[in-house]
């Protein structure tokens, strides 16, 4: 499997679901690593703090991504790509070489707003790349807000994943350490598994 966590908007919650997400694949027993393409190196930043993780992080190699991707998956692990924001062509390059896509988004007007300019990057890689997944994950969210309700019908003709990432202080308290909380995350990677 190769995962790639993508939006052109920062702030959206790609770091927490990629590290979360391997944490999540290294319980079900595969070798993993995060690539992070992000210029802040907010992945490896993570690592640092966290001194031992039970997955590999390491920088991608901007120029030879593919090559990297696919010697990391060829080797046997699982490879999660964190790409930065505003990188229209890192998040093609990634979105080209992955199996599955997440976008994640924050459930209001302003956030899906301004990811519809990632989906449209996304399909034409779809047109590229027969047989692409594409999924919508929403974090931050919360069910009692009128907002969450708002987003569900926004992305009605969106895929957009049954689990939902949320609103939760424990994931704001995970960043350098191992996740511990992995629920919502294990859901996320079952739909991806499974269907």
């Amino acid at each position: 499997m190769i995962l790639a966590l993508v939006s052109l908007k920062g702030g959206v919650g790609k770091t927490t679901s990629a590290m979360h997400l391997a944490t999540v694949m290294v319980a079900d027993g595969k070798d993993v690593v995060v690539v992070d393409a992000d210029t802040e190196q907010s992945a490896l930043r993570w690592a640092a703090y966290a001194e031992t993780l039970p997955f590999r992080v390491v920088a991608a190699d901007r120029d030879g991504l593919a090559q990297q991707v696919r010697h990391e998956h060829d080797a046997g692990a699982f490879v999660v790509v964190d790409t930065p924001p505003n990188s229209r062509e890192l998040l093609t390059r990634a979105s080209m070489i992955a199996t599955h896509v997440i976008v994640p988004v924050l459930p209001t007007g302003l956030d899906i707003d301004r990811m519809m300019p990632t989906l449209r990057l996304l399909r034409d890689a779809q047109a590229t790349k027969e047989g692409l997944d594409v999924g919508i994950l929403l974090t931050h969210w919360d069910k009692r807000k009128s907002l969450a309700a708002e987003a569900t019908v926004a992305l009605g003709e969106y895929p957009v994943f049954d689990a939902k990432i949320r609103d939760l202080t424990r994931y704001e308290q995970a960043f350098g350490t191992t996740p511990a909380y992995l629920v919502e995350y294990a859901q996320v990677y079952r739909e991806l598994r499974y269907g």
